[in-house]
């Protein structure tokens, strides 16, 4: 779990994301590692799961010269990720084909719902796997809470998504 910079500190939670996924490779010397988060962080996943390739922030040691690149990314109710015209997908975010997988999990009555359905469109568009599940109840900020069927549905998706990647 990592605990990145908030509120307000965009581009140092950015750098707070890349450097953690390059100690983990370094320190676990493994291609399995992803990233996953909620709301916010949900839009932080996304950010470095598509800016992998761009140093945010002065390179420290030889840590910094591995990959930043998640195997994987997790977006868990997201938000932020639909903040260009009309709502399209956020500019920052730039899918190539070199952005990992991805498994999304979303509710229509989700304020921030329209984020989910745009990155994966943006996905699918860039012929990018990624994996939508979108359930009609379940609001937003729902985790692991016990009687919320969204809460309830997504670690199951998630783990059967997981074992059939890896």
């Amino acid at each position: 779990m990592l605990q990145y910079r908030v509120p307000n500190k965009k581009e140092g939670a950015l750098q707070d994301a890349q450097r953690a996924i390059r100690m983990i490779k370094k320190a676990n010397n493994t291609h399995k590692i992803g990233i996953m988060g909620f709301s916010a962080g949900g839009s932080l996943s996304a950010r470095a799961a598509t800016s992998f390739n761009k140093m945010s922030y002065p390179s420290n040691d030889e840590i910094d010269e591995l990959s930043a690149r998640p195997d994987f990314a997790a977006l868990i109710y997201p938000a932020y990720l639909d903040l260009g015209v009309n709502f399209s997908l956020t500019p920052e975010l730039t899918i190539s084909k070199e952005t990992p997988p991805m498994f999304i999990f979303g509710t229509s009555d989700d304020q921030y719902g329209n984020s989910a359905l745009v990155m994966t469109s943006a996905l699918r568009k860039n012929k990018i796997p990624v994996e939508l599940h979108f359930l009609a109840e379940g609001g937003h900020g729902y985790g692991l809470r016990k009687g919320n069927i969204a809460a309830e549905t997504w670690p199951y998706l998630l783990k059967e998504w997981l074992l059939a990647q890896f």
